[in-house]
């Protein structure tokens, strides 16, 4: 890789951990702002609808996505064809989600008010399935300052809009509203950049899109399933517990969003070098990928142990206290945050490697176990049942990644290099258990994490979980040149 390409992803990586981070953590902060505001019930109630509209979202979108940013990676002259293909299909999958969408919401006995959200939440589909394709050909092209500032546009209005309407006192069907406007305006933003930089024209021929419909077929079930597994959690907690019991998951499952900026931002931006290494140096691809592995560990594991220990002070930190059950939700929810980090890339990894069928039966694998063991355990033990079902079926999918991935030797050598960062990561927790109640104003959380920090770094170069190397491998591959 020349050292402008390198240059360029180090560059896309940067923008898009910038935009994203904007994003989450102002949708963070309105989490916390409307869980204040609207209660627990109708704090459940939004989180349904946003669930389902992100969830039929990424049905609609997200493969296709992913299959752009590839073809587009490495046929920068087909950008026209290849875009007006997936604009055409994403348009009839759109057509298709009310037809799917309301008749789900009825099945699930939601109420009134749930069922007209998810409707309204339906006329933003369209303009938020093109903003993902924009994305795609952004990334691909090494323009990922448009999305950044659409990310970071988009979810600051977003905020703004939202807490106003809150403020006036109307409820969840004037957020929906308010998501529709805002994915409108990005949508326009992101088309004006793209004929600012690419010139496009749409160019539509059907025996290019019979091919490019032919190769999203495996890539969309692979998707799919993955994000069902991903989605079927607070479906089954919604339809079998209530709107109060997805109100304390959501609460607790949005800590856990927020740590994946890093790890959805990295997998994004070093997708595009995975794929053009996989073809120009099988060394540099193995090299990228146990090193990319071992830095997506040692981001969180330490933020795992950290909040396992001090889930009930995170919690009523940051919620009412009528969302205090959720502290024991968090405590199990949190390791699902390895999954986050790991997997995504992981099945990214098989997709460089031309093995997208591979990540498919993982996700079939994931998705199987994950609705048997949500339907029996959220029935015995709420919430937290599903936290269970998750991580069970998630580190299934996980194993069956790495198997299809990597050799034994590469294998053996990932779970050594993973126990020494556990170690550490293990060592800074039994710091802060026994610190902990010697900091129990809010004022002491930054102490907290000062100490944290301290302990781990030193204990993680203690047990070379990381070497001098390792530092010296990231900046030549981004800043220089890929190793041969």
């Amino acid at each position: 890789m020349s050292r402008e390409k390198a240059l360029q992803t180090s560059k896309n990586a940067a923008m898009l951990l910038v935009g994203t981070m904007v994003r989450m953590v102002g949708n963070f902060f309105f989490v916390l702002y409307s869980a204040k505001m609207l209660g627990l019930e109708r704090f459940g109630k939004l989180n349904i609808a946003n669930h389902l509209f992100e969830l039929f979202l990424s049905l609609a979108a997200a493969a296709i996505g992913i299959m752009l940013t590839r073809d587009i990676a490495r046929w920068q002259r087909s950008l026209n064809s290849l875009l007006s293909s997936g604009i055409v299909l994403v348009s009839m999958l759109c057509c298709l989600v009310p037809l799917v969408l309301l008749p789900l919401g009825f099945g699930f006995g939601y109420s009134p008010d749930t069922m007209e959200a998810l409707g309204i939440s339906c006329l933003a589909m369209f303009p938020a399935t093109l903003c993902i394709l924009l994305e795609a050909v952004f990334v691909a092209k090494h323009r990922a300052e448009f999305v950044a500032i659409g990310a970071a546009v988009e979810s600051l209005l977003r905020v703004l809009l939202g807490i106003l309407v809150l403020s006036l006192g109307y409820g969840i069907i004037a957020l929906m509203w308010v998501l529709v406007a805002v994915r409108i305006g990005l949508l326009i933003y992101y088309w004006i950049m793209l004929y600012h930089f690419a010139e496009y024209r749409f160019r539509f021929s059907y025996a290019i899109f019979k091919r490019f419909f032919m190769r999203w077929r495996v890539f969309a079930a692979e998707n799919w399933m993955a994000t069902i597994y991903t989605s079927l959690d607070v479906l089954i907690v919604s339809w079998l517990a209530g709107d109060v019991a997805v109100g304390l998951y959501s609460a607790a499952w949005k800590l856990v969003r927020l740590g994946t900026v890093f790890a959805k931002s990295f997998t994004t931006a070093v997708f595009p070098v995975m794929s053009r290494l996989y073809v120009d140096s099988q060394t540099g691809f193995q090299r990228l990928f146990r090193n990319s592995t071992r830095a997506l560990c040692i981001v969180a594991l330490p933020i795992i142990i950290a909040v396992s220990i001090l889930s009930d002070r995170v919690v009523a930190l940051l919620y009412k206290p009528e969302f205090a059950a959720a502290g024991p939700i968090l405590q199990v929810m949190i390791w699902i945050l390895l999954l986050e980090f790991l997997n995504p890339f992981l099945s990214h990894v098989l997709f460089a490697q031309g093995k997208q069928h591979r990540s498919m039966y993982a996700a079939a694998i994931s998705l199987s176990f994950n609705l048997f063991a949500a339907y029996f355990l959220v029935g015995r033990m709420g919430a937290v049942g599903a936290a269970y079902a998750y991580l069970g079926s998630g580190f299934l999918a996980m194993a069956f990644y790495l198997i299809s991935i990597a050799s034994k030797e590469v294998l053996v050598g990932l779970v050594i290099e993973f126990v020494r960062i556990f170690i550490a990561a293990l060592g800074m927790g039994f710091v802060l258990y026994y610190v902990r109640d010697y900091f129990v104003r809010d004022q002491d959380i930054p102490a907290i994490i000062l100490i944290a920090f301290g302990t781990y770094f030193p204990l993680l170069f203690a047990v070379q979980g990381v070497r001098i190397a390792d530092i010296h491998f990231f900046k030549h591959t981004f800043l220089k040149k890929a190793s041969a």
